[in-house]
């Protein structure tokens, strides 16, 4: 059997640029950072984050489609190199003593970049079925698997899972090169219906603004668990499924793609709890599952669901599947190993078989899809409710140790900052967060409900547009 050499490249610079998209579009909420700043700063940079994932995310879908526009492959790859060019810089910045201003600056590039990846893997993949695949393999299983990235404090960085692997940004870099320069000159984008890329770059700009208003909301309040908490929570929730709704209107109107966006909706409100139970576990002491064994796990459960997603619509499958992921909290302790491997599975499994079963052919409706579960900051944000961000004020002793707090129904940790720094008198802030009571059941049940409610919206509107048969 003759091996295509060229196609072979190709994919696997689409597997990769997919992975780094992914961690570098990845912040999970931690708050185990040896910072020693004001809290006002602290709070800018911890802003700053979700804000540059929503920057990312515009940036990618703005890339795809001035992409397609051009209709060059090997720009498409260019696009991948310059940003993964932009991540390597950034890594070596970084190890520096840098302050929290510059480190949000860097954050902010290092989004664009990841922006950038993502747009010109989509554009240069998507008309192959096995880039295509490979690069949906690599950013959905390396967005599960990021979250459960714990480990020991980490040291200054643009994200709280750490930079990109150095081998991961020379493979990739490696690979797009090698893919530019290989490319078949006669070989050309596909070209966009007209209208497209305007709407679709309206709809991202739109969802992912609002995601990020409405998630600073949630964030704000001071007892999620109250009455008011939870209308503001549940007005929340309301408001992106309606604007979800409107723009897969405008969407479809121009491409009748909108089905995607619908899919990765449901794909972001099911994480939503499993990613809380990681963010629980990485305070707790114990062994844990290695993030190499999670991130095969899912990689593997992932190209499972993509696989079955070929033979038949599997769209009510995999909406099932996606639904018992949050409802399994009433059954299963998050806290528990096994069940939280068993649910990662099954979140893999399921995004597979949805997202398969309504792929769109245009690249530009494709990386808005493959956006949303990164700007979903409402779901994040239900789904985090429960865990109390706080902050501690002491003077640093010589030598620093490792304080711990206990309180009757939380434990908290702060982590020594510099070891063998000498005695400070002026007091610093570091920010941590405690370990929380278990998920409440409300949180479970209403990302059920968005689901079940994407669900519906997606399977009125495929039977409203399936083509009757010739």
């Amino acid at each position: 059997m003759t091996i295509d050499v060229r196609s072979t490249t190709g994919a696997l610079a689409a597997f990769l640029a997919g992975i780094l998209a992914a961690v570098a579009l990845t912040n999970p909420v931690r708050m185990r950072w040896p910072v020693t700043e004001p809290q006002s700063k602290i709070d800018q940079w911890i802003s700053s984050q979700s804000t540059s994932v929503v920057v990312g995310a515009i940036v990618a879908v703005a890339a795809c489609a001035y992409l397609q526009h051009r209709g060059s492959r090997r720009r498409a790859w260019a696009f991948v190199y310059v940003g993964v060019v932009v991540l390597i810089l950034i890594r070596y910045v970084v190890p520096e003593e840098l302050g929290l201003d510059l480190l949000s600056v860097l954050g902010f590039a290092k989004t664009i970049a990841a922006g950038l990846i993502l747009g010109g893997a989509v554009a240069a993949s998507w008309d192959s079925r096995i880039g295509r695949n490979l690069l949906i393999v690599g950013l959905v299983s390396t967005w599960l698997a990021a979250q459960s990235s714990t480990g020991d404090l980490i040291p200054i960085s643009t994200s709280s899972i750490g930079e990109p692997a150095w081998a991961l940004l020379w493979l990739t870099s490696i690979c797009a090169v090698a893919c530019a320069i290989t490319v078949d000159s006669e070989s050309r984008l596909g070209e966009s219906e007209p209208g497209v890329a305007a709407a679709t770059l309206a709809v991202v700009t739109g969802l992912a603004v609002t995601q990020r208003i409405l998630s600073s909301v949630v964030d704000r309040q001071e007892r999620p668990s109250t009455y008011s908490g939870w209308l503001v929570m549940i007005a929340s929730t309301v408001a992106v499924l309606t604007l979800t709704w409107f723009c897969t209107r405008k969407l479809d109107a121009t491409s009748d793609s909108g089905g995607f966006l619908w899919a990765a909706t449901a794909v972001a409100a099911a994480a939503a709890t499993v990613f809380a139970d990681l963010t629980d576990r990485f305070f707790l002491d114990g062994d844990r599952t290695s993030p190499l064994v999670i991130t095969a796990l899912a990689i593997i459960a992932v190209v499972f669901g993509l696989t079955r997603s070929r033979h038949r619509d599997r769209t009510i499958s995999g909406l099932a599947l996606l639904a018992a992921i949050p409802l399994s909290e009433w059954i299963f302790d998050g806290e528990h190993e096994l069940a939280l491997l068993l649910r990662i599975v099954a979140l893999g499994v399921g995004s597979g078989l949805l997202l398969g079963s309504v792929l769109p052919s245009n690249p530009v409706i494709g990386a808005l899809g493959l956006t949303i579960p990164f700007t979903a900051l409402v779901f994040m944000s239900i789904g985090q409710h429960d865990i109390e961000t706080v902050s501690s004020t002491y003077l640093r002793p010589d030598p620093p140790s490792t304080y711990f707090q206990q309180d009757s129904a939380l434990r908290g940790y702060i982590d020594a900052i510099e070891p063998g720094a000498a005695y400070r008198a002026e007091a610093s802030t570091i920010a941590y967060a405690y370990e929380a009571p278990p998920r409440s059941v409300g949180t479970a049940l209403l990302m059920c409900v968005v689901v079940v409610a994407t669900g519906i919206a997606l399977r009125r509107r495929n039977r409203v547009d399936t083509p009757s048969p010739d």
